[in-house]
């Protein structure tokens, strides 16, 4: 059964890690849905910053937090 993982990783305290959140997303992309699969975008950068798209941030994750199986 396909089951809807939320991935979480560092976008604002930095990229170093990336490239193996890249290969993570893709790995359980193979039998499950990741929604939050931006986080392996090697082309995300720090989000800019400010209360507005904060709030926005917050209340995204939190939907996809109480859609998710994992």
């Amino acid at each position: 059964m396909n089951k809807k993982v939320y991935f979480g990783g560092s976008i604002r305290g930095g990229r170093a890690d990336a490239e193996l959140y890249r290969r993570l997303i893709a790995r359980m992309n193979e039998t499950d849905t990741v929604l939050t699969e931006h986080i392996g975008d090697l082309s995300l950068s720090v989000l800019e910053r400010g209360r507005d798209r904060d709030a926005e941030i917050y209340a995204q994750d939190t939907a996809w937090l109480r859609e998710c199986d994992l």
